[in-house]
């Protein structure tokens, strides 16, 4: 008996998760942040986690990073606290995982000192990517899900932990270019996340470029969408077309590692009212780095 009543209020309590976890995803999402990028950053790849977990109806975790998002857009515009990475102890992690954990936390609070400032999207994607590795470590059923989320912690925290080469080795110019190139600028058609000729040109272009080819080098990507289409569609299509772009950059055998992530209709390169089209909104934006 006493089992039949914990069932019973368990599938109770997963309508009121889902409205909870549905409620004010849209307008947190929506919520602009002055003019602070790490801020910014930060609450586009908790919303996309967040909305992840709410697509795979783990409304708990849903709630908990759309949350997450909400505290970082407050930081920027009512000077609340940004929120943290969360700690180790605060998830039930297996025993096997923990020593890797509580080294990568301690790694990522050195970097985010800086970090926060001088590699903001670097930064953001880390934090947020070390929460999502704990998060699904704390699940542990989908392998795979782990190991993305490790995997881009990881890639965005070798990126924060990267130096330049001292200026005094080349002259400032010269320093300038080893440090990045671009951005460069994949434009999409209407409602279209497939690469047309000039989109494939380009790619072939960025492929050979020196810092694409240098193992130690990245590539940073950022998907956008104009104001065309609602909110959580045009979040899809920003995704979609990152990864578009990301495939074929794989797929013309570049040697950097590549960082991406997607901000929707929130980054519009051209300012419209919405609902309108813009194309130079429809966009990925690709930088080098080495």
């Amino acid at each position: 008996m006493k089992m039949i009543k914990k069932l019973s209020g368990i599938v109770l309590t997963l309508p009121i998760l889902a409205a909870c976890a549905n409620y004010d995803m849209d307008t947190v999402g929506n919520m602009e942040i002055s003019s602070w990028e790490f801020a910014e950053s930060l609450h586009g790849q908790y919303m996309r986690i967040g909305r992840d977990e709410a697509a795979e109806q783990d409304w708990s975790d849903a709630i908990f990073f759309r949350n997450k998002a909400r505290e970082a857009a407050e930081a920027a515009n009512e000077g609340a606290a940004l929120p943290d990475p969360q700690m180790v102890s605060d998830r039930d992690i297996p025993d096997e995982a923990l020593a890797d954990l509580n080294a990568a936390y301690d790694s990522l609070m050195a970097a985010l000192e800086d970090g926060r400032r001088t590699k903001p999207t670097a930064a953001a994607i880390a934090q947020t990517s070390f929460d999502c590795w704990l998060q699904e470590q704390e699940e542990n059923v989908q392998p795979d899900d782990i190991a993305l989320c490790r995997d881009d912690f990881e890639d965005a925290l070798a990126l924060l932990l990267k130096t330049s080469a001292p200026m005094a080795a080349v002259a400032p110019a010269a320093a300038d270019a080893m440090a990045t190139a671009g951005p460069f600028m994949i434009y999409f058609g209407f409602n279209s996340a497939s690469l047309d000729s000039s989109a494939k040109s380009l790619i072939m272009n960025l492929a050979a470029h020196k810092f694409a080819k240098d193992e130690m080098g990245y590539i940073v990507l950022t998907g956008h969408a104009d104001l065309s289409g609602g909110e959580s569609y045009n979040d899809a299509l920003s995704e979609r077309r990152v990864m578009a772009v990301e495939s074929a950059l794989n797929s013309s055998g570049v040697s950097a590692r590549i960082l991406s992530s997607s901000y929707g209709e929130s980054r519009p390169l051209k300012a419209t009212s919405d609902g309108m089209r813009e194309a130079k909104n429809r966009r990925v934006e690709v930088t080098l780095s080495q």
